[in-house]
Order: C-alpha cells, then structure tokens, then sequence
C-alpha cells in the first residue's frame, strides 16, 4: 500500500520535471531566435521551427507570443540583475557602477529590446495571471538588488529602488536615440550634419547617470 500511494505522486514530479524541460527549451530557443528574426517577425510559427516543438505545444505552455516574450524578458532581467551584482563586491564609483549598469544590459542582446516593448505591447497581450507572476518575480529581483546598491553606492536606506527605476528609463531612452540614421549613410548639409554629430557624439547614459546617483545620494 505505501509504495501504491507514493507511486502517483512521483509520476506527478516527473511530468511536472518534464513540462518545466520542455518550457525552458522553448525559452532558449526563443532567446536566440529573437535577435536573428527581430521583434515584429517574432512568431509562433518560426518559434516552433526553431525549437522543434509542434506550435500546437507551444500553446499549451504560452497563449500568446508575448507571453513567452514577457517569460523571455523576466528571465533576461534575472541574468542582468545577477550580472550587476556579480560587479558589486563592496563600495564602488559612481562611473564605475554606471559603466557595470551599461555592460549587463547590452550583454544579453534580447534585454533592451524587450525592455523597449514591454509596457507598450507585450504586457498588453497576456493574460492577468501571466502578468502578476512576471510582475512578482520582477519585484522581487528589484527588492533583492536594492539594498545591495544602496552599499556600494552609499546612498541613502530606501532609495535604491527608484535608482534602479530611473537608470532603467534613461539607459532606454539612451538606447533608443542611438538607434537613427549614421550621419555618414545620408546627403546632409553640413550644418545639419554637425548639428546630428553634437547628439551621436554623447553617450548620455554614461554622462547622465553619475549625476543622478549625486543626486540620489545628496537627496536622501
């Protein structure tokens, strides 16, 4: 009778072992196929091609494509907080922080790009539960880097979160104003031209950033 009662329960463990198998699988293939297909041609149907699972599955795991792009962003944003952490041994420069900030964003090529979308489209295409899992895990990491921030940097008890939050938006915003025509692919004329270099020429995160943590720490 014992063994008739715990065997039910292993066969549980082992389908639940296997459908987290088969959703991590559709996750990887998911993060390097997004930046070959790009963000709009991101689809259901070049996702099952790419990870050999039949599309029909794939649904049974995520409803929509933003679904598994959200799944997809949360997991890049657990390898960029552990990227920073990995940086912050004990008390560090503002520069240097910023420049650790920078360097695990764009170490994953995915983190941006959903990062850009994830307010405007992707969270608008998932189910309540979907976004209040995310949105957990999401907190957590953020309640979990905070403190830690507030050491390296010497800033005030409680101000780390709304430092991450604001580095956040304007490392995206940075991004994104890179994102416009090189002056040297188009016929300007030179005042123009010049006027296009005095922008492409910042780097307004790194110059920004250390100002605001100043301010942060200066604010309380």
């Amino acid at each position: 009778m014992p063994e008739q009662a715990a065997r039910p329960q292993y066969q549980r463990a082992r389908r639940e072992a296997e459908k987290a198998e088969r959703r991590t699988a559709i996750l990887e293939a998911a993060r390097t196929l997004l930046p070959a297909t790009g963000f709009e041609a991101f689809t259901m149907a070049a996702l099952a091609r790419a990870s050999g699972i039949a599309k029909g599955t794939i649904y049974l795991y995520f409803d929509t494509r933003e679904e598994v792009l959200l799944a997809l962003y949360v997991a890049t944003l657990e390898g960029w907080s552990r990227a920073l952490l990995a940086g912050l041994p004990g008390r560090v420069a503002d520069a240097a922080f910023v420049g650790r900030f920078q360097d695990a964003a764009v170490a994953d090529p995915n983190f941006l790009t959903l990062q850009a979308r994830l307010e405007s489209v992707i969270e608008h295409n998932v189910s309540r539960e979907r976004l209040i899992e995310a949105k957990r895990a999401m907190r957590r990491m953020l309640e979990d880097l905070a403190p830690r921030v507030e050491r390296a940097l010497a800033l005030p008890a409680g101000s780390g979160a709304k430092l991450l939050v604001a580095l956040g938006a304007l490392q995206l915003g940075a991004a994104q104003a890179r994102l416009g025509p090189a002056v040297t692919a188009l016929d300007l004329p030179e005042d123009v031209a010049e006027f296009m270099r005095l922008h492409t020429g910042l780097d307004p995160f790194r110059e920004t950033a250390p100002m605001i943590i100043e301010g942060v720490r200066a604010g309380g």
